[in-house]
């Protein structure tokens, strides 16, 4: 049986998927609060969170994003009684796998929770560095909630430079990681770090910037 947490003040829904999801394979602990949430996380482990957005002391988004940023791939799944496409949106910018709309039927929840389970998580697939989230099978980057369009070759340089966080990343590197690319020169990788700094500078000021470090590469400063 899959060990869930359910993080939900309402009740209603709480005893519902207590006495239901049992007899769908699935064992649950349910706490009400943001704090009691990340309590249950730091004492046991689990094969995914169902996570509700608008909670006492907070919102869902707050505990996605922390388990994100320390690098735990269970699967979320966002529970929102929000019909804007805006917060569904910041649901997966955060790091939710997927979402769904209150009300819903037990049918369609545990149908997206048999999904997310057999899922294998691939821990490659989310990288975080400070306000900068990266998807990489989805090749989407957000910057805080703004997301971030790149090519692919900027997309991989950020990639790369996110993943060491912080560290300095040689030229050759940079090169390695852009080596499906029949030839790859360093005038070429200076246009690619310009145009990446130009669009990270659009949304984020001086926030963000890619330091040179002078005769090895670069570092991400953020």
């Amino acid at each position: 049986m899959k060990h869930v947490l359910l993080v939900e003040d309402d009740p209603v829904i709480s005893q519902t998927l207590v006495m239901s999801l049992p007899y769908r394979g699935y064992e649950i602990d349910s706490v009400a609060s943001l704090s009691d949430g990340w309590k249950r996380l730091s004492e046991g482990k689990y094969d995914m969170i169902l996570l509700d957005i608008q909670l006492p002391d907070g919102t869902g988004f707050e505990l996605c994003r922390r388990l994100r940023e320390k690098d735990s791939i269970v699967p979320i799944l966002m529970v929102t009684a929000r019909t804007d496409e805006p917060s569904a949106v910041r649901a997966l910018s955060m790091g939710a796998d997927d979402y769904i709309r209150k009300p819903f039927g037990l049918d369609e929840l545990t149908a997206r929770m048999d999904r997310m389970v057999e899922r294998k998580p691939n821990r490659n697939a989310w990288l975080t560095y400070r306000n900068i989230r990266i998807n990489r099978p989805e090749r989407m980057v957000w910057v805080d909630d703004a997301e971030l369009s790149l090519g692919r070759r900027e997309f991989e340089i950020l990639s790369l430079l996110v993943r060491r966080g912080g560290e300095v990343v040689t030229r050759e590197e940079i090169l390695d990681a852009l080596s499906d690319q029949s030839e790859m020169y360093d005038r070429t990788i200076d246009s690619h770090l310009s145009h990446l700094r130009k669009k990270i500078r659009e949304i984020a000021d001086n926030r963000i910037q890619i330091l040179p470090v002078y005769g090895v590469g670069y570092r991400l400063e953020a």
